[in-house]
């Protein structure tokens, strides 16, 4: 069994981008719904494509990963194009929501921990998201296994559909659902099924 996913060893290479520059395309289609001056946080960021791009439009980005690597090589694009991030590293099975946010974004990360941890964390990230307020996830699904080297590291993939009945309530601006391929440094190839919303909490 592999001791470390793929990405630590380009997380700490600075010349390559793990999963490609600039915003996941959702991020990069939808950003102008989103609240401007706002509260968000970016969960599992790796190397803070998102965060970056959210805090240029002036919003207060608070971003987490597990991975110190990821973290260390996020502050330093950070500070190279001078854009404030709070980035910290940490278990998201050991985060402790203090305050609520008006965007909350988790991508490619939720199916890596145990079902129970990652239902709990998303029960708390809707608590945690003001009314009005969006969730942005994408998550890989059953639909395809788990590719062979992410298998070690993938604790509960999603049902198809899974995903989108958990944010009964809520309006979903956003869904999508199917399969894609990808390559990252290394000569390293994928095809994951995945399925992505975007929600919006209903004010009451």
């Amino acid at each position: 069994m592999q001791d470390k996913p793929f990405w630590e060893q380009s997380y700490s290479d600075y010349e390559v981008s793990t999963f490609s520059k600039g915003p996941t395309v959702d991020v990069e289609e939808f950003y102008e719904m989103f609240p401007r001056n706002a509260d968000v946080l970016d969960v599992g960021c790796g190397e803070g494509r998102n965060s970056i791009f959210l805090a240029k439009l002036e919003n207060r980005v608070e971003a987490f990963d597990i991975s110190e690597n990821g973290i260390k090589k996020a502050v330093k694009i950070a500070e190279h194009e001078k854009i404030p991030v709070t980035f910290f590293t940490c278990d998201l099975g050991e985060f402790v929501f203090k305050k609520e946010y008006d965007m909350i974004l988790s991508h490619g990360v939720l199916h890596l921990p145990v079902k129970e941890v990652r239902d709990k964390f998303i029960q708390d990230m809707q608590v945690h998201t003001k009314a009005g307020g969006f969730n942005v996830i994408r998550i890989f699904t059953n639909r395809l296994p788990a590719t062979p080297d992410n298998a070690p590291f993938t604790h509960s993939l999603f049902d198809v559909g899974e995903l989108p009945a958990k944010y009964a309530g809520w309006e979903i601006v956003h869904h999508e659902e199917g399969t894609f391929t990808d390559s990252h440094p290394g000569d390293i190839h994928h095809e994951h099924a995945y399925e992505r919303i975007i929600a919006r909490k209903v004010q009451k």
